[in-house]
């Protein structure tokens, strides 16, 4: 069974998936060990993971494509990617698909900004692609796939610029034009979920990222409301640049981390995220004497 079959199969299933993200080997392996049954390579945490630069649109399609192969090589569970714009038009949508597919990725998510994209959490609106080109997107994202399990997820901003009703409207095109999912950037508002659940159909993401009010929700809420995905795409980095920041001003402060050894992992702890005594055990194996 493929890792898309695999998650189409868990989002047959009752409830929704709540899937945390995640921006590189290390994360990956560490949602999948927290007993997650998928994980978002978001966009956001690549850009400043890999590049170190804020989520404007510097991310290259063959950047991401190596770093999923990367992750896809020693993660067990399927790896849901935001593949930002899809990188151009119809013709580098569909290059950019069937590349991440056969690097690893399950689900494959592109959203309907121009080129020119920036962070879907920022105010003040989103330059958009036609409903009719970012449908024709859709369409040759579909068409690149070999294994038909893989999962496109065709995510809207139009909230931002033109409200509700036209989120809504944009997200029926593309549900229309092959998405496997549909994913409605709002602010997350209980109402709000509501009015999209019954004016799109098929399976709906929502995002739960802890910027916007949608955190307050639960899992169970948005299940409830028959979403069959939350992302909490900033749970991961935001948890980073606060534990690393503070732990990085107490040396730069103290000089030494005695203080802060209680919240530092072992170094066993580490190995066996990393699956140190599996690879070792792996060694023996292929170097034992005939």
């Amino acid at each position: 069974m493929t890792s898309a079959s695999r998650l189409r199969e868990a989002m047959a299933e009752d409830g929704c998936l709540a899937v945390p993200g995640v921006h590189d080997g290390l994360t990956a392996l560490l949602a999948e060990q927290a007993g997650f049954r998928v994980a978002l390579l978001g966009g956001n945490a690549v850009t400043a993971s890999v590049l170190g630069l804020p989520d404007l649109g510097f991310l290259s399609a063959d950047a991401l494509i190596a770093h999923v192969r990367n992750i896809c090589h020693v993660l067990r569970i399927p790896l849901v990617v935001d593949a930002d714009t899809g990188f151009g038009g119809p013709l580098q949508v569909h290059r950019t698909v069937a590349a991440l597919e056969r690097a690893g990725a399950a689900a494959i998510q592109i959203e309907d900004q121009v080129p020119a994209k920036k962070c879907g959490l920022l105010e003040g609106g989103h330059p958009l692609v036609t409903a009719t080109e970012m449908a024709e997107k859709v369409r040759a994202a579909a068409a690149a796939r070999t294994d038909t399990d893989t999962v496109i997820v065709a995510r809207t901003l139009a909230y931002s610029s033109g409200g509700l009703d036209e989120a809504i409207r944009r997200g029926r095109v593309y549900h229309e034009a092959g998405a496997d999912a549909v994913f409605v950037q709002v602010p997350g508002a209980l109402e709000e979920l509501r009015e999209i659940r019954r004016g799109i159909p098929g399976p709906l993401v929502v995002n739960m990222d802890e910027a916007i009010p949608a955190c307050a929700l639960e899992v169970g809420e948005a299940a409830a409301e028959g979403y069959k995905m939350a992302l909490f795409p900033g749970t991961v980095r935001y948890s980073l640049v606060k534990a690393v920041g503070d732990a990085l001003a107490v040396l730069r402060r103290e000089g030494t981390t005695r203080s802060r050894r209680d919240r530092l992992a072992s170094l066993a702890e580490y190995h066996a995220v990393l699956r140190m005594d599996e690879f070792l055990e792996l060694e023996g194996s292929l170097t034992k004497p005939s």
